[in-house]
C-alpha cells in the first residue's frame, strides 16, 4: 500500500504529501524489493538465479519482478535462451548507493554469527565503506546532524 493516501485509518492528520523520498520509499516498499536488485547486483540474471537467492516465494517473485519492471528498475534481457532473464536498468543500479548504506547498518548491527561482506573499489583496489557525506563541506553527516528543508513538506 502507498504511503501517499492523504488519510489515516484513524482520522489524525494526512499523511505526508508526495515529495522525492515518498516515492523513493514506494518504488521498494515491500519485503523483497531491494533482495531482488541485490540479488540481480551481485549477478543473478535468470528467474530460477534470482529465486534460489532471494527465497520468496513464486508467486511473489513474480509479482516483485513485474512491479519493478514497471517501475523502471529492472528489465527483461534479452538474447539466446542462456541469455535471457533479468538486469538492473540505470534507475536499478542507482538503488545501488542506496543497499550499500544498508549495508553499513547490517554491518554495524549484524548478529556475530552473520558475515560480512566486503566490497571492493574497482578503481583503486580497497575495500570501502559507504558513507553519507554533505555536498557543501564534505563531512560525514551522522544520525541527528540535518533537519527537513522543505516549504511544503507536511508529516
Amino acid at each position: 500500500m502507498s504511503n501517499l493516501d492523504n488519510s489515516t485509518a484513524n482520522g489524525l492528520k494526512s499523511k505526508p504529501t508526495k515529495d522525492s523520498l515518498a516515492v523513493a520509499l514506494d518504488a521498494i516498499n515491500d519485503r523483497w524489493s531491494l533482495h531482488i536488485v541485490r540479488a540481480l547486483a551481485f549477478g543473478a540474471s535468470r528467474y530460477t538465479e534470482i529465486l534460489r537467492s532471494v527465497g520468496a516465494p513464486r508467486d511473489v517473485l513474480s509479482a516483485r519482478l513485474k512491479k519493478l519492471a514497471e517501475t523502471g528498475i529492472i528489465q527483461a534481457k534479452s538474447g539466446d535462451s542462456a541469455g535471457a532473464g533479468y538486469e538492473l536498468t540505470q534507475k536499478g543500479k542507482d538503488l545501488g548507493q542506496v543497499i550499500l548504506v544498508l549495508k553499513r547498518w547490517g554491518d554495524t548491527y549484524r548478529p556475530d554469527d552473520v558475515p560480512l561482506v566486503e566490497f571492493t573499489h574497482d578503481v583503486c583496489g580497497n575495500v570501502f565503506v559507504a558513507d553519507v557525506r554533505c555536498e557543501a563541506c564534505g563531512r560525514t553527516v551522522k544520525s541527528g546532524e540535518f533537519s527537513v528543508r522543505s516549504p511544503d513538506h507536511a508529516c
